[in-house]
Parts: C-alpha cells; sequence; structure tokens
C-alpha cells in the first residue's frame, strides 16, 4: 500500500500551516508585551542597540566585544524574563513555538524524517485502509469482558490487563507479545486496542495482517531494483516502526519468500530493540513447522504467549 504524491504533499502543507499560525501567534503575543508591559520594548531596543555596538568594536579589532556583549545580552535578557513573570505570563512566552519541538514544524531533523512526519504517513496509510475507524470502534475503553464466558474471563483479563501495562511501560521495556487462540476469540481486538493507544501517545505503529505484509513485501522487493532492505522505504517502516502488529499469521500462503521475509523482520527488529506484536490461528508446533526452526525460536525466547480460549466472540455479539 503506497501513499499518493498529493496525500504526501497534503501533509507537508500542513507543516507550512502550522509555522504560519504559529509564527502569527508569536507575533502577537510579542506586539502585546510590548504595548502592555513597560519597558519591554525599551530592553529589547538596549540589546539591539549593543550587538550594532559590539559588532563595531569587533571589526575595529577589540576582541573582547563579543564577550561583553554575551554578559551584556544575558543580564538584560534576565531583566526581560522577570518582566515577564511579573506581567504574569511564563517565562518562554516569547520563545519560538512548535507542534514539534524536534523538527521545528519542518517534518525533517537534517535530511532524516522526524517521528512526527512518519506517523503522520503512517496515520495517512491508516486512513487510506479506513483502519482508523475501525480502531474508533475497537479500542480499551470499548472492551467489553462480559463476552467472555466464566471459564475463560480471568485468562482475558490478564491479557487485557498486560497489554495496558505494555503501552504504559513502552518506553521503558522491551516486550513482544504473541496472541493464540480460535477465530474470533479477541485477539485482533487486543491487538487494535494496544494500536490505539500506542498511537494515542505518540508512538510510530505499523499494523499489518500477515496475508497483506507478504503482499506488499513481496511487490516492494520485486520493484527494488537492486535496493537493498536497509535501503528500502517500506522495510526501513517494517524494520523501525515503534511497534509492528502482524495480524492473522498463517492466513497467508507459507513459501521460502515468507520464510525468509518472516526471519528478517523479526531478526531485524529484535536487534534493534523494536517490539513486535503476532496473533495467529496456528498452535505453536505448527507455526515450528510452517515457518522454520530460525523463526520459531526467535519467538518462543523473545515473545509473552498468551492464549486466546472459548468461542466466536462476533456470534456472541450477535447473539446479545
Amino acid at each position: 500500500m503506497a501513499l499518493s504524491d498529493s496525500r504526501f504533499n497534503e501533509i507537508m502543507s500542513g507543516y507550512e500551516s502550522a509555522r504560519t499560525r504559529n509564527a502569527k501567534i508569536l507575533a502577537e503575543r510579542k506586539a502585546s508585551i510590548r504595548r502592555d508591559v513597560p519597558g519591554f520594548h525599551e530592553l529589547e531596543k538596549e540589546i539591539a542597540d549593543a550587538a550594532i555596538e559590539s559588532a563595531a568594536r569587533y571589526m575595529e579589532g577589540d576582541e573582547s566585544a563579543i564577550a561583553d556583549l554575551r554578559e551584556k545580552i544575558s543580564r538584560l535578557s534576565e531583566k526581560k524574563t522577570a518582566l515577564l513573570l511579573s506581567s504574569g505570563h511564563p517565562a518562554d512566552w516569547l520563545s519560538p513555538i512548535y507542534d514539534c519541538p524536534d523538527c521545528k514544524d519542518t517534518g525533517y531533523i537534517g535530511t532524516e524524517k522526524c517521528h512526527c512526519l512518519k506517523q503522520k504517513l503512517i496515520n495517512a496509510l491508516y486512513a487510506q485502509s479506513n483502519l482508523m475507524e475501525v480502531l474508533d470502534k475497537e479500542n480499551f475503553s470499548t472492551c467489553k469482558m462480559d463476552l467472555f464466558s466464566n471459564n475463560v474471563r480471568p485468562d482475558m483479563e490478564k491479557a487485557y490487563n498486560d497489554a495496558r501495562t505494555f503501552v504504559k511501560t513502552f518506553a521503558n521495556t522491551y516486550t513482544n507479545m504473541l496472541f493464540l487462540g480460535n477465530v474470533g476469540s479477541g485477539k485482533t481486538f487486543l491487538s487494535n486496542c494496544i494500536a490505539k493507544a500506542m498511537l494515542d501517545e505518540g508512538y510510530s505503529v505499523v499494523y499489518f495482517s500477515a496475508f497483506r505484509l507478504f503482499r506488499a513485501l513481496a511487490d516492494h522487493t520485486f520493484r527494488a531494483n537492486g535496493e537493498t532492505a536497509e535501503d528500502n522505504e517500506f522495510y526501513s517502516n517494517i524494520f523501525n516502526a515503534d511497534l509492528l502488529i502482524i495480524d492473522d499469521l498463517g492466513t497467508e500462503t507459507v513459501n521460502s519468500f515468507v520464510r525468509s521475509e518472516l526471519f528478517l523482520i523479526l531478526n531485524e527488529r529484535h536487534l534493534r530493540r523494536h517490539s513486535t506484536i503476532i496473533s495467529s490461528n496456528l498452535d505453536l508446533a505448527r507455526i515450528k513447522e510452517d515457518y522454520s526452526e530460525r523463526s520459531f525460536s526467535r519467538i518462543l525466547s523473545g515473545y509473552d504467549l498468551y492464549r486466546f480460549k472459548g468461542e466466536d466472540l462476533r456470534l456472541r455479539q450477535l447473539c446479545q
């Protein structure tokens, strides 16, 4: 799934709009301070005059001019801050305003995409596939434990509580999760809950069904024109997203390409300490048989396993 040029341009236009909006807010703040706070404008003029004077001294060979200027600007800036505070404004009221301070609302840090742009691009892909609409309906706030029968509810409550902990401790803990269970047992719903919560926390999330993931990987591999996986932006997103969710592993046709790609993804993300969540209708023995010893070993040693039991919840919902 690729993002259209028009949608990308729309996202970049949003950055320009943010810069324009924030510059206007800052200009209005400066105008109001100069108008309403006595002495502030005079301090600004004094700083400007000092800079001109120091430049002239430096051009004449006075090497102490720069140090003197720094000292004077520091002293006058302290007076400006005191005036701001005494007038009821925070000390940084006249500092530049950014929606994203890291990239200063450009979308890039140097030549690299900022985390905010990466997430905007991912969100746009979600919107293209209508996934955001799904996440609005399937999230922690819409979870109903009473849908589970009494004999499986304790296990489900533990899984959901651990999922909340996964999100809460994500910044400081490297964890992977494996959800195994029958069709309709709640695996995809819980994956959606985590995806929505992670997006709300500002993390980058890439979410694919296994079928769509391996089909997209095949498309990009055969169109790569000699690019390595590391150079390919699609692979880079898969490798570097804060969280990758692979839903319904086992629904795709398994072949040598799928086996090698799955191990590549699992191994690269593990080496980079980026968390992954996998859900599957298969049992562990079938995963080992279908996806190779290497992938099975990576999953078995690095993933917390949750078994989803019970009847098809979608049918149970329809009957209520």
